[in-house]
């Protein structure tokens, strides 16, 4: 089996078409590969011809190099679109993150606020108020709690090590 994955590997034909390369039928080849039989002398001389040729040749043909040239580009095409959907993404996280940091302050504020005003002489009259105040800070609080900005900043965060990574992708293959 070890044989038959290396001279795929080698080849990167199908068995059928490594058959017929060699001029040969499928179950020939198959038969070969399984060390059951061997292959005619022109096929194995032609087989032979083929790995020396492969062995030898260092270069890429102009149709493999130009097939990984397009790769290469379009793999740094989709690197940079990632790299601004990424960048995109953290802006809007770092607003996202801002606007709840702006909120929370607010709430607080307000928290403060309604103590002060507790702490007033005629704070019997504005009982409603002050309870009105509470409860849509803490409410709004709730909903824009510590562990929903934690959270926010987490995804910020992975996105900045991913925008890093990409950067590096980026540099590793540049397009030629």
């Amino acid at each position: 089996m070890k044989k038959n994955a290396t001279l795929k590997t080698l080849l990167g034909l199908s068995q059928e078409e490594t058959a017929h390369m060699l001029g040969i039928e499928r179950g020939q080849w198959s038969m070969f590969v399984s060390g059951k039989r061997d292959l005619p002398l022109a096929a194995t001389q032609q087989l032979a011809v083929v790995l020396k040729h492969l062995q030898e040749t260092k270069t890429f043909s102009k149709e493999s190099e130009l097939l990984t040239k397009t790769e290469q580009q379009q793999a740094q095409e989709k690197l940079q679109q990632d790299y601004r959907k990424v960048q995109i993404k953290q802006y809007k996280m770092t607003k996202q993150i801002s606007t709840m940091e702006n909120i929370r302050t607010e709430c607080f504020a307000a928290l403060e606020v309604a103590a002060f005003l507790e702490q007033q002489k005629e704070s019997q009259t504005k009982s409603a108020l002050i309870r009105s105040i509470r409860v849509r800070a803490t409410n709004t609080l709730k909903k824009h709690n510590r562990y929903a900005l934690t959270a926010l900043q987490l995804k910020k965060e992975t996105l900045e090590s991913l925008q890093i990574r990409l950067e590096q992708k980026m540099k590793q293959n540049p397009s030629s």
